[in-house]
């Protein structure tokens, strides 16, 4: 793997371009080229909605990386209660997608209502566009070996190096076997969902019902893919046998169900009560003789 593309001098320190980051935000700058493309099609105001991607966009941004930072330190919390100073080493690797998910819908949600775009029309596009970001911002933590898989005899199973690069995160005891390509099962579970969101955007029947299957899609899709996960011990959970998340100190440990499964068996019902009220609502408002903007 390749956690650092280069190293170079400034103002008399040595920094580095990580992949990690690169990936992260090559990510974002396509999704946010693609959410502009779509909006000008399938926006509510396609002359102004494709100039308001950005401020959104921005926001959003915003809370992936705070979320999906916070959600991996609270889950990692006995690790970083004895070097803080790492919270903020995000080019490291270590992002929960839930937690970035939840806050990037908070503030991205907030965003919008202030600019005045229709929510729900807004949010089929732009979850669209953000599985095509988060497609490409997943190469990043191969690079990095962050979400590393289990060991695995198939033939697509990713051979750890041996030694590991500088700043790779594949844990010492897995060095020369073959592992599942986690981060690329996302990857390809990401471009599903992109291409599932741009056939969606073109049968859909009301606002909201794109994002709101894409929502219950990744919960199907990622609950899956943990399974094949092996980093248990950074991913916190219910264990098996009893053990707390503190007495969890190897690869070694198995989860019985992940926190990101239990947030997903969560969101899996949400999505389809938000799907129900959703349409419920577009039949209601085809219906009206004179239908108003939905929110």
């Amino acid at each position: 793997m390749w956690p650092v593309i280069l190293r170079f001098d400034l103002f008399g320190a040595e920094r580095v371009l990580s992949s990690f980051g690169l990936f992260v935000a090559g990510g974002f700058l396509v999704g946010v080229w693609v959410a502009t493309r779509l909006a000008a099609r399938w926006g509510e105001n396609p002359d102004q909605d494709p100039e308001r991607v950005a401020d959104v966009a921005w926001w959003t941004l915003i809370g992936i990386v705070a979320g999906g930072r916070l959600a991996y330190v609270l889950v990692n919390w006995e690790w970083f209660a004895h070097q803080p100073w790492k919270i903020f080493a995000i080019w490291e690797g270590g992002l929960v997608m839930y937690g970035g998910l939840i806050l990037a819908l908070v503030l991205g949600t907030w965003k919008a209502r202030s600019l005045g775009m229709n929510l729900w029309a807004a949010a089929d596009w732009g979850l669209t566009a953000g599985f095509l970001g988060q497609a490409i911002g997943r190469i990043g933590c191969l690079m990095v070996g962050d979400d590393f898989g289990k060991p695995t005899d198939l033939p697509w199973g990713l051979v750890v190096p041996n030694p590991l690069p500088e700043g790779s995160l594949f844990p010492v005891a897995f060095l020369g076997e073959r592992i599942h390509p986690t981060q690329i099962y996302m990857s390809l579970k990401a471009l599903a969902l992109f291409g599932l969101g741009l056939w969606l955007l073109r049968h859909k029947r009301f606002h909201g019902q794109v994002c709101t299957l894409l929502l219950a899609g990744y919960a199907i899709l990622r609950f899956v893919i943990e399974f094949f996960r092996g980093d248990d011990a950074a991913r916190g959970g219910i264990f098996l046998q009893g053990l707390s998340p503190e007495e969890v100190g190897t690869v070694e440990a198995e989860l019985f169900l992940s926190t990101s499964q239990m947030v997903g068996m969560a969101l899996l019902p949400l999505a389809f009560l938000l799907y129900v009220l959703l349409a419920r609502r577009g039949r209601a408002l085809a219906s009206s003789p004179h239908p108003s903007p939905q929110a």
